[in-house]
């Protein structure tokens, strides 16, 4: 019988609870994604929320030895596209070659990563790039990326892109350069029913017994989220050996909750999100509930995204709903305010680093795009 840990992989690619999915036309993504990569030319756009799955649908499909992975973010520069790439799949960034001579004389001469180097490096080790995250990159080097990732599809290289939905893929999809070279591979959320396959089988094969309505609550703990489900799943094994249960009940669930927040570092996002955006001295509404006491908008904010259900985006009028459901007395905030706060709050995590980018309010959405951020206020905190 397999171990816990090689039933439920929270951060590799998972054997036993690993999933296939269909789209809505009825093809499975695994299928769609090899359809994509065989028509030459073409540049590959993977488009889904953070956590569902893009990166382990690409290393099934291409195998890990063929794909090399590169962040948006590790592209600082125009200059650095292509060193960054050749380096990412293992060539030397710089050398000298040394050619032999008759019996001892021989020449030496330096080379440099050059674009087409690193071209026929991938087509000669039948490679595919893979650029995750890449939003990260600036507006102006996404676009760069696309004008030159362009010319090397035509060459031959494949590419393969994954981004958020809602944010940058129009970079990519509306690109004129590209117009015509794009395979679009849109994934959908997880449902529950999808997210409910993974601890099924997961618990089968380890021979656990697990009621249906604890799956249930896992699958919406999970945020539409596979990996955030076998973290879940992993840590319900490990409390059970721990304490010696055999029983999978919601005590022992709720406390894997809680248990699977340790590692998660939020405290210094929801931190700065509470100490807001500075007032200029004046002082800032307070607001009266039952739960928490007399708190601000920021923190109303926070409880309002923490309430039952969990979810990967919020209307503003559903988000309102919530925080007037928090305030016990008569005073409450004003649509425009709750607005001037939201537009304050994305600016507070648009100016601080990576770690930040956990929610992001746009198109009056609140859009979570980490699924563990929210995930660690309903049951990191205290």
């Amino acid at each position: 019988m397999k171990k816990a840990n090689e039933v439920f992989v929270p951060g590799a690619m998972p054997e036993s609870t690993y999933i296939t999915r269909t789209t809505s036309s009825g093809f499975t993504y695994e299928e769609r994604l090899k359809q994509a990569l065989s028509v030459s030319g073409y540049l590959t756009l993977i488009s889904g929320p953070s956590k569902i799955g893009k990166t382990i649908l690409c290393e099934k499909v291409i195998g890990l030895p063929n794909i090399v992975e590169i962040s948006g973010s590790d592209v600082l520069s125009k200059e650095s596209l292509w060193t960054q790439i050749g380096m990412k799949a293992g060539m030397p960034c710089s050398g000298t070659t040394k050619t032999t001579e008759r019996c001892h004389d021989y020449m030496e001469e330096m080379y440099l990563l050059t674009k087409e180097s690193v071209l026929a490096y991938f087509k000669e080790k039948n490679l595919v790039l893979f650029m995750d995250d890449f939003h990260y990159a600036t507006n102006e080097i996404q676009t760069f990326i696309a004008r030159q990732f362009k010319d090397a599809i035509r060459k031959g290289l494949r590419v393969v892109i994954a981004s958020l939905p809602h944010r940058v893929d129009d970079t990519i999809r509306s690109n004129p350069d590209l117009q015509g070279r794009i395979s679009i591979i849109d994934m959908k959320a997880w449902t529950r029913e999808e997210l409910e396959l993974i601890p099924k089988r997961g618990f089968e094969e380890l021979e656990m017994h697990i009621p249906l309505e604890i799956i249930r609550l896992l699958s919406e703990e999970s945020i539409a989220s596979p990996q955030l489900m076998q973290l879940i799943c992993l840590n319900i094994c490990v409390l059970a050996e721990s304490k010696k249960i055999s029983l999978i009940d919601q005590e022992l669930v709720k406390a894997a909750f809680r248990f699977s927040t340790l590692n998660l570092d939020y405290d210094k996002v929801t931190k700065a999100i509470i100490r807001g955006k500075s007032s200029r001295g004046q002082k800032r509404a307070m607001y009266q509930t039952n739960a928490f006491g007399k708190i601000d908008l920021y923190s109303l904010i926070l409880e309002a995204l923490a309430l039952d259900p969990p979810f990967a985006s919020i209307a503003f009028d559903a988000l309102y709903d919530r925080i007037i459901c928090l305030i016990a007395d008569e005073k409450k905030p004003s649509l425009n305010s709750l607005k001037s706060y939201l537009k304050h709050l994305q600016e507070i995590l648009d100016t601080a680093d990576r770690s930040y980018e956990v929610l992001e309010w746009k198109d009056n959405h609140i859009y979570i795009l980490e699924s563990l951020f929210l995930f660690y206020l309903r049951w990191g905190r205290g």
